[in-house]
């Protein structure tokens, strides 16, 4: 589910990936993050490795850091909560695990590097 309310950039979104009980276990340092945009029927702009457009160069992926792995076994969930927060000066991510343990909140007020100045 994505949540955007009216007049704001600022977004949230839960994610659960599940992982397959024969996948074994994961020690996961962190997420990448892309997109893609349907334009009009077929066309679309996007970044994602498997369907990136061709030639763009404006658009970079992000990566969001944890600063503790997480150890996920198979047959458990691993959730995330990531949400786009908006200053008067800046725009910024925030972002925590859910599960199979909690993580505190990263990048709490864009205080690290992870911000783009308007």
């Amino acid at each position: 589910m994505y949540y955007r309310p009216e007049k704001t950039n600022q977004c949230y979104t839960k994610l659960r990936f599940d992982i397959p009980e024969d996948a074994g276990s994961a020690l996961v340092h962190g997420f990448a993050g892309y997109f893609d945009a349907a334009l009009y029927k077929d066309v679309h702009l996007g970044m994602e490795p498997t369907m990136a457009t061709p030639n763009m160069f404006s658009w970079f992926p992000i990566y969001f850091p944890l600063r503790s792995p997480v150890q996920v076994e198979g047959g458990r969930p691993l959730e995330v909560h990531i949400w786009r927060c908006c200053g008067p000066t800046k725009v910024w991510y925030e972002w925590c695990v859910a599960s199979p343990t909690a993580s505190p909140i990263h990048n709490s007020n864009g205080r690290r590097s992870y911000w783009v100045g308007l």
